[in-house]
């Protein structure tokens, strides 16, 4: 008679910005594991026996990312169990609880912002499907922005075309946004750089502030429908949302007018929902 699976052991949850991040230890060959079922409660206390009304996902490796959570941070405990190619259901795991990263447009002061965090690029000049003007507009292919003076709907472009769009001459398109501090910050400053969607070519958004290198993100290959859809959070929507918060140090910024500038270095375009700077509370 093929046994139970034994309880899981080794759970943990990384928290990083709108994801938790769960790992375990993979169980052995006897019996063979079907799949291990993973059941979330939100909140800070998860039952010893979890209802199936709580199943957040199946999966067949000892790895689960949660996905779409609210950017200000949500916290979530989790118990998972293995169930045998026999269908029989092991112990539950011991509960691990997890708050995920609050981003910095909760936690942080907005010194300067392009478009709302809102996961949607409706705001953005040419949005929704519009993306062939891009080219017309900018043949040197750079966009410039001026906080103040300019507004999304008639400067910001919803995508920054990269070297794998044909369509935009297979050009590493620059955005240079600039923006004025009243005085030169004592502290790091954060950058909140929200996409809708990317391309399944990922690739790599430079970020420099007053042309020096701050980070290279790495974006991950998307859904590209985000040239023609808007709305990521109308139900059923396939867009892959991303969120990228890296530090910019207070070294590279300095009273009066400043620039930050994304290129993007590498891959197909990436549809803006948001970017902000934003000084830590």
């Amino acid at each position: 008679m093929s046994p139970r699976p034994a309880a899981l052991s080794g759970l943990t949850a990384e928290p990083t910005l709108a994801t938790i991040t769960l790992t375990w230890d993979s169980l052995g060959f006897d019996p063979l594991i079907d799949h291990y079922r993973i059941y979330a409660v939100e909140g800070e206390t998860a039952p010893a026996d979890p209802a199936e009304s709580a199943l957040l996902a199946k999966t067949v490796y000892p790895r689960f990312v949660h996905e779409g959570l609210d950017p200000g941070g949500e916290t979530w405990s989790y118990t998972i169990l293995a169930v045998s190619d026999a269908g029989k259901r092991g112990t539950p795991s011991a509960p691990v609880t997890a708050t995920s990263q609050p981003s910095a447009t909760a936690t942080g002061t907005a010194i300067a912002t392009i478009g709302e965090f809102d996961g949607r690029t409706l705001e953005h000049r040419f949005a929704p499907s519009s993306y062939s003007r891009i080219p017309d507009e900018h043949p040197d292919a750079l966009i410039e922005y001026r906080d103040g003076a300019d507004d999304p709907d008639t400067a910001w472009p919803y995508l920054l075309p990269g070297p794998g769009d044909a369509w935009a001459g297979r050009t590493a398109y620059r955005a240079r946004w600039t923006l004025a501090l009243d005085a030169a910050p004592a502290a790091d400053h954060d950058l909140a750089v929200w996409l809708v969607d990317t391309t399944r070519l990922g690739g790599i958004l430079r970020v420099s502030a007053n042309d020096q290198h701050v980070t290279d993100l790495e974006l991950p290959a998307g859904a590209t429908r985000g040239s023609r859809d808007g709305d990521a959070t109308l139900p059923g929507s396939t867009l892959q949302r991303c969120f990228f918060e890296p530090a910019i140090p207070a070294a590279l910024l300095q009273a009066g007018e400043n620039v930050i500038e994304f290129e993007l270095a590498e891959g197909g375009w990436v549809a803006w929902d948001a970017v902000g700077l934003y000084a830590r509370a």
